[in-house]
């Protein structure tokens, strides 16, 4: 296929461009000079680079299959269980004549339609239906990056554009698991396309016109995304000025007017949008920061910096970008602006006070730009000796069991946390040159530094390494979640030839379970939140869609309920609703049942 070849060729040329230095001056698409780094009129502190090596074959071989792997063992590994509930609730209404802009599942319109899309390109078997979904969005993801690429070496030296491009694209394609596909991912996603569309075109409407619409569309895929928004624009504002303020008033625009097109759609994305928040009540945005939500943010940076070494070597890449600034605003720009952007990553994270890892998605990709172009400026023993020894050191470690992590949760932090200050001080050392791989003749010089960097991107995608390495779903593995799928996979076919694959069905799980069944359902809300969030938060039962949610259960067309004891236990949630399922269902006499997993099928009284 074209655009998983060209995904090759990108890295391949990055594995050779990061071994040398400058490749000419930086032209921007009028032919005059720009600058690559935060202070406008800067130039880069590269020096000329050595004439260019072909690719032995052996390596083109090599990066082939390797790329082939990678690419099947992301197919095979399937999607996250949060994709599995948009997916599973947006076909299970879908069944019962409700479109997926008329169906809840906890997401905007603007992703809902995305992911709706996505599904309908696919078919036949889950595994054979997540396989495609992840095909079609490695294709594009390929496609974007190559579009970065082309803009922006039109703005910076091949080299490094070729090194940001490929980084930002791998960082992208080895996602953790639990991000692939989430809002906050496909925001990243968007976020990138949106400075990809604002440089490429050489007319600036057309690139201001298309890249504010993709902007927009970063802030409406979830809302808590806005900060992400600002990460190209920021990007845009060093490469383009003229195209940033201009990308930037047309994505002003677009925004609200891509939110009223979602109500005018369906008119209750209003007041799901308004109600949502009585989904997750205690969050910082409605108590106030406190310090037990302080402990959780550093814990969460934690996790995410061990289990993305990129994220962890952050600070490095910024220094030695800072110190080849050849301008003092330059040698402030970049820590400055790096910060600025964590900083927007880390307050949607304590917005939404969930501390799930998939709500700093944005985060490695930023980290991985730098990185790229930290090791494409100055290929010096620090940052690629990092990221090499992290992309040893942490699959090790995160592969084994969660119980020999637990025990030995201190040394695996502290021999990390040393990996990244000893790069932090080397990178810092006074001197121009320090170690650099360049130095070194042969093979070695010309692909140590990328293929470093490349092994510590790589880690999220290991079969073996789990959502967390030991917070939320630290079991989670791609393994664990292959078998898991098959195994829930084949009780759910039983059902459904038990009870009929065209039966009704009122579902009372989580809405990986629905995906699975398949059964169609008459309720918007396939997965029953506004009821479930009863068991903590009484308050609830006063909204609209609680009572809309409510009314779900007196379908007389369903004949069955799938009802996940452990998530949904009848006994905590409203009253009212409970006593409702009990009159209408039998779960004391279910027709199949599978305890591993908490579930039963009751048929209707």
């Amino acid at each position: 296929m074209a655009f998983p070849r060209a995904g090759v060729r990108l890295w391949s040329a990055a594995v050779t461009s990061v071994s040398g230095t400058d490749d000419g001056a930086m032209t921007g698409a009028d032919g005059g000079a720009v600058s690559g780094a935060p202070a406008a009129g800067e130039a880069s502190a590269s020096a000329p680079a050595p004439a260019a090596v072909p690719y032995p074959a052996a390596a083109r071989v090599l990066a082939a299959v390797l790329a082939v792997a990678a690419v099947a063992a992301m197919c095979w590994s399937g999607l996250n269980h949060d994709v599995r509930y948009v997916l599973g609730g947006m076909r299970a209404s879908g069944r019962g004549s409700i479109p997926a802009s008329g169906t809840f599942v906890h997401r905007p319109l603007a992703y809902r339609w995305l992911l709706s899309w996505l599904d309908h390109l696919t078919a036949g078997p889950v595994a054979v239906r997540e396989a495609w979904i992840r095909l079609l969005v490695i294709v594009v993801t390929a496609a974007v990056a190559w579009w970065l690429r082309s803009g922006l070496a039109r703005r910076l030296p091949r080299r490094e554009a070729t090194a940001v491009a490929g980084a930002v694209g791998l960082a992208l394609l080895f996602a953790p698991a639990w991000d692939f596909l989430q809002p906050e991912w496909v925001a990243v996603l968007l976020a990138v396309a949106g400075l990809a569309a604002a440089l490429g075109p050489r007319r600036t409407w057309l690139a201001a016109g298309a890249g504010g619409v993709l902007i927009a569309l970063v802030v409406l895929v979830k809302y808590t995304t806005a900060p992400t928004a600002l990460l190209p624009l920021g990007a845009l504002w060093v490469l383009d000025r003229r195209r940033a303020l201009l990308t930037t008033a047309v994505a002003v625009v677009a925004t609200p007017a891509g939110f009223a097109l979602a109500i005018a759609v369906q008119p209750r994305e209003w007041r799901w949008f308004n109600e949502l928040s009585a989904l997750n009540p205690d969050t910082p945005v409605q108590h106030g920061l406190r310090a037990a939500d302080l402990h959780a943010m550093v814990t969460t940076v934690g996790v995410e910096a061990l289990m993305n070494p990129v994220v962890a070597l952050l600070p490095a890449a910024v220094v030695l970008l800072a110190r080849g600034s050849a301008s003092r605003a330059g040698r402030w720009g970049w820590p400055l602006l790096t910060a600025a952007g964590v900083a927007g990553v880390l307050a949607a994270l304590v917005a939404q006070g969930q501390w799930f890892q998939y709500h700093l998605a944005a985060l490695p990709v930023l980290a991985a730009a730098l990185c790229g172009l930290a090791v494409a400026r100055r290929p010096q023993l620090p940052l690629p000796g990092g990221a090499l020894l992290l992309g040893v050191a942490v699959p090790l470690l995160s592969g084994q069991s969660w119980n020999w992590r637990h025990a030995h949760e201190t040394a695996a932090y502290a021999l990390v946390w040393t990996v990244v200050l000893v790069t932090l001080v080397a990178a810092a050392l006074p001197g121009r040159r320090g170690v650099r791989f360049t130095n070194v003749r042969g093979t070695a010089g010309r692909y140590v530094p990328a293929a470093a960097l490349l092994l510590a991107l790589a880690i999220p995608v290991w079969p073996t390494t789990p959502y967390s390495y030991d917070t939320r779903h630290s079991t989670f593995t791609a393994l664990e979640r292959a078998r898991t799928r098959h195994e829930l996979s084949h009780w759910m076919d039983g059902v459904r030839d038990r009870i009929g694959a065209d039966t009704p069905v009122t579902y009372l799980a989580f809405g990986d379970n629905n995906y699975l069944l398949g059964n169609p359902t008459h309720c918007r809300y396939p997965t029953p939140d506004f009821l479930q969030r009863t068991r903590y938060d009484r308050s609830i039962t006063g909204q609209a869609s609680y009572r809309e949610n409510l009314r779900c259960l007196d379908d007389p067309a369903s004949r069955y309920a799938l009802l996940d004891t452990f998530w949904f236990p009848l006994g905590q949630i409203a009253p009212q609703a409970a006593a409702r399922i009990r009159a209408r269902f039998d779960c004391d006499r279910p027709v199949a049942a599978l305890p591993a997993f908490h579930l039963v099928v009751c048929p209707r009284r």
